[in-house]
């Protein structure tokens, strides 16, 4: 034991890396193909893998980073879900080596930080990786890894980390514009706080920095011809979508309120308690850590759910620990007793958490590695765990639109299904393919409704349970589509439709 203990100190980082790993590679392959934001994100990546444009033929309303690197990676290993799951993995060893590498720095040790990683990575059933590769894991995996920079550098807001940290704010926008501008606020704040003589240089610094990133990375949207449209999902789509798109859980709202509340409650009682002394370096922690926590509690909304909560609160449990931790090493309260529970819990949580991985890996190699399995490497849904009744809809509808193709006809499924059909086609109706409220730029209901009509040789899929349709959907355009279109006959879940 002594040996394993001296091998993984001197091979900490490494040794994270690949538990977090272990932690991951099974609940993550293991998952159905389902109409979810993995299938759309995959869907808009698949696009440009395919020579479509983003803001142009995909309606993104995030900035691009995201998609820019998936795309990338599709060029390199090749474009299915298999690669794309591969995606989300690297994504979240960078999102939870980094909440390990922060822990760390906050001085709580090795097992106890493993400890919080590995519960932050079984919550519920694995539910936060289990959202998939997306904007918000990666945008949240860069602030992450700033906020350590952070504290490591004992908040010393000099040339050298202005510059870095200017770098990361740009990152972060490009990847998800709301989250890049709570991190430039919560910059900005401790700025304010910790550079009082030279404030105001350091700031101007970190606004030209950032012109000087986002003016090329428009002349770039200009050259290729995306400037317009980017404005377009990303700035007017944005604003769209968060009037629209709103959904309230007040159980989560509560909970983040209430440890944001206690977070500030014991960081005001440690600072002004005279008893205990609290250092400059602890101090700062507190600093960084609560502008951060607030400011990242907006990536709640709009949509109030479960994956949003889970982003928008991990900056306050790591305050909060850090909290618990001061408060336990000033009192004195760590005991051997204590330490050696810690001990029995790191060992079962690593065994079950392996344990569980190995074996929903063995079943998804079982799926996916066998004469029945569906799909060959080059196809996109290779990887995924696929029900018979879906491949079998899935064919049916893709061969019914390659049927209309042949016959001069285009086919548009207006519906949060419709990804899973244009990808196996390869095609796109642009923003048709999504049709959520929000997600079609400055184009208002009637503009929307005119471009379908205008069309010629067109037919369209509604689907015919009105229960099935997505809450985001816009059931404005498809009533008016029912109302005024021309009904044909029924293909499985859906009803067609054709311009009158």
């Amino acid at each position: 034991m002594k040996k394993i203990s001296e091998f993984v100190r001197k091979n900490e980082n490494i040794c994270i890396i690949l538990l977090i790993v272990f932690s991951l590679f099974g609940v993550v392959f293991y998952i159905s193909l389902g109409i979810n934001d993995e299938l759309w994100n995959f869907q808009n990546i698949y696009k440009m893998y395919n020579g479509f444009q983003i803001y142009e033929d995909a309606n993104v309303i995030c900035t691009p980073l995201f998609f820019y690197i998936g795309n990338l990676l599709f060029n390199f290993l090749g474009a299915n879900f298999f690669v794309f799951r591969i995606y989300n993995i690297l994504i979240f060893i960078i999102y939870y080596y980094f909440i390990y590498k922060i822990l760390r720095e906050l001085k709580i040790n090795i097992k106890f930080s493993t400890i919080i990683v590995l519960l932050l990575i079984m919550y519920k059933n694995y539910s936060t990786p289990k959202v998939m590769a997306n904007y918000n894991s990666l945008a949240l995996a860069i602030s992450l890894f700033g906020i350590y920079w952070l504290i490591k550098s004992k908040c010393e807001i000099d040339n050298k980390n202005i510059i870095i940290q200017s770098i990361i704010c740009f990152l972060v926008i490009l990847t998800k514009q709301n989250i890049g501008i709570y991190y430039f606020v919560a910059l900005t704040i401790i700025i304010l706080f910790k550079s009082k003589k030279n404030r105001i240089k350091i700031m101007l610094k970190e606004a030209f920095i950032f012109v000087i990133l986002a003016g090329i990375f428009l002349i770039f949207l200009y050259t290729n011809g995306l400037l317009e449209g980017f404005i377009n999902y990303t700035i007017t789509g944005i604003i769209s979508f968060a009037k629209t798109n709103v959904s309230i859980n007040v159980y989560y709202i509560i909970i983040e309120v209430l440890t944001i509340i206690i977070n500030l409650s014991i960081t005001t009682f440690l600072i002004r308690q005279k008893k205990i002394e609290i250092s400059l370096e602890e101090k700062n922690n507190m600093l960084i850590l609560n502008c951060f926590a607030i400011l990242m509690a907006f990536i709640v909304y709009p949509i109030v759910n479960e994956a949003h909560f889970m982003f928008s609160i991990i900056i306050s449990i790591i305050l909060l620990i850090y909290l618990i931790n001061i408060i336990l090493k000033k009192g004195e309260i760590y005991l051997k007793r204590i330490n050696y529970v810690i001990s029995i819990i790191f060992v079962c949580i690593i065994f079950i958490d392996i344990i569980i991985n190995i074996l929903k890996f063995l079943n998804w190699s079982k799926e996916v590695f066998n004469n029945k399995y569906f799909y060959t490497y080059k196809k996109p849904y290779f990887g995924v765990i696929i029900t018979d009744e879906m491949y079998n809809n899935i064919d049916v509808i893709t061969n019914y639109i390659e049927q209309k193709e042949k016959e001069g006809k285009d086919v548009i499924i207006f519906s949060s299904k419709a990804a899973l059909y244009m990808v196996p086609e390869k095609q796109s109706n642009g923003f048709y393919d999504l049709p959520f409220n929000g997600n079609f730029g400055s184009l208002n209901e009637q503009e929307i409704f005119d471009k379908l009509k205008e069309r010629e040789n067109v037919l369209i899929l509604l689907e015919k349970n009105e229960d099935s349709i997505n809450w985001q959907e816009n059931k404005n355009i498809i009533q008016k589509i029912k109302k005024e279109f021309n009904y044909i006959e029924d293909i499985e879940e859906f009803e067609i439709y054709a311009v009158n």
